[in-house]
């Protein structure tokens, strides 16, 4: 089979599969796991969205994404790219400041930052989230049906000025968009604005006549998507985090939503303890970088101290973000595993490596109880590439499988802009379920392909456990 190649790029039909597919290479067994197979099957790859350099303020894609039954979704910091999820195919592209020209009402802006994109299996809706950066408020907008080229309904949100930091959860009960509050210090910043579901989704766009605005949280807590059909109407929504100090973290908040009708609320915040303390050196310091080959630069390793997502299964809460097993070791992955009723922590474990980096991870939980984590992976001898990786759900605890090999980088990243402390990379990755076959992954990540200057590329891939 061939190796992936950005554009053109091969399709190969994996047999009792519907999807094409391409080949993935195995690589050593991480530390702390105990499996030599990887128990990966890539499905599918395809290029993504690609940094326009008119038109991009910053140089970090703000990968965001999500995919549908038939479309997969890049929402970046500049375009909406929409394919076709089975070809890879691009149906429509525009930029942010034409796509909500179009929605309804339209609103008109220059520059936007923090995307977060949503498809949800239960109200089969796409929700989509942005800040104007002029005037530092966010916009939601809400798909009208399944299919992301026909219309989307918007609103204003009602924020107060916003750094943003946006974030983005759903359930059966509940929209969550949770940002920054630039107002308040850190251990207060957050807000979270909860929209019961029937009012996100109303006939004549997203009604906010029962917002609730939950204010005065701690920084960084992210709403967990939960796809259970069957979740009643009063459990709660979670909101999740790490403690965020200047360079390491040692444990866990978390916060229950409740809904009583169209009214929320919020708990005390619970405090969870972790096994250990784990180094998060600040984005810009010079002890959180990462190598690329001779002579590319380093790259910043992204926001370490930053909860990546949150997803909630079989009364478990799954999360994941960056950590340095010690500040001066290598950039790796901390991921978990929280009882939702307790805070319990039932499984934690890092994958790194002494000398590769791996940067903005994200994860999500299929269908039979198997963990899916996509990333981006370099070193002094690899370009920046896509990696993904399992935790089934029959492994030892706190153990993840070989890291694969989905999609290779072809160049080093460089920038056209003077920039101290490393090129910047990231913020962020997407990981979700398919909707139409909940035991497959889709991830959506950057990676180097390139040559120009400050030019970002982003890849789709699809990959399930054997």
């Amino acid at each position: 089979m061939n190796r992936f190649s950005p554009v053109p790029f091969a399709i190969v039909v994996l047999i009792g599969s519907a999807f094409p597919a391409t080949a993935a290479s195995a690589e050593p067994k991480q530390p702390g796991s105990t499996a030599t197979d990887s128990g990966v099957i890539v499905l599918t790859t395809f290029p993504g969205d690609t940094g326009d350099n008119d038109l991009n303020w910053k140089e970090k894609p703000d990968t965001c994404g999500a995919v549908g039954p038939d479309h997969a979704v890049d929402f970046t910091i500049v375009n909406v790219v929409i394919h076709d999820k089975k070809t890879g195919r691009v149906i429509q592209r525009m930029t942010q400041p034409e796509f909500w020209k179009k929605t309804r009402p339209a609103f008109d802006f220059d520059k936007m930052n923090d995307p977060r994109l949503l498809y949800d299996p239960l109200s089969q809706r796409w929700f989509g989230v942005h800040c104007d950066v002029k005037s530092a408020v966010g916009y939601l907008a809400v798909s009208e049906s399944t299919d992301p080229t026909q219309g989307w309904k918007a609103v204003k949100l009602p924020m107060e000025r916003t750094n943003p930091g946006m974030k983005l959860g759903v359930d059966r009960n509940g929209l969550y968009v949770v940002y920054y509050d630039a107002s308040q210090p850190s251990q207060s910043i957050m807000t979270t604005l909860a929209i019961p579901i029937a009012d996100a989704i109303a006939p004549e766009g997203p009604s906010l006549a029962h917002l609730q605005t939950l204010a005065k949280l701690e920084m960084e807590c992210f709403p967990a998507t939960d796809p259970d059909p069957n979740k009643p109407a009063d459990a709660p929504a979670i909101l999740l985090n790490h403690d965020y100090t200047e360079d390491s973290f040692s444990k866990m908040y978390l916060h229950k939503i409740t809904w009583n009708g169209m009214a929320a609320s919020i708990s005390r915040m619970q405090t969870i303890p972790l096994a250990m303390t784990y180094s998060a050196p600040h984005p810009m310091s010079n002890r959180n970088l990462a190598i690329q080959p001779a002579p590319g630069e380093k790259l910043q390793a992204g926001e370490a101290r930053r909860t990546q997502c949150v997803y909630q299964h079989g009364g478990s809460l799954f999360t994941c973000n960056g950590v340095k097993r010690t500040p001066d070791s290598r950039c790796g992955i901390y991921w978990n595993e929280i009882r939702a009723g307790d805070g319990v922590v039932l499984q934690e474990g890092i994958v790194d490596d002494p000398d590769r980096d791996y940067l903005m991870p994200t994860l999500a939980v299929d269908a039979n109880g198997n963990i899916g984590l996509g990333c981006t992976r370099t070193s002094a001898s690899e370009y920046p590439s896509v990696y993904v990786m399992i935790h089934a759900a029959d492994d030892p605890p706190n153990t993840m499988r070989p890291a694969v090999l989905a999609a290779r980088g072809t160049t080093a990243f460089s920038s056209n802009r003077a920039i101290k402390n490393g090129l910047p990379w990231g913020s962020y990755s997407s990981t979700c379920l398919d909707p139409s076959d909940p035991t497959i992954f889709w991830t959506y990540q950057e990676y180097a392909t390139s040559s120009t200057p400050g030019q970002y590329t982003t890849c789709w891939v699809a990959f399930k456990r054997k």
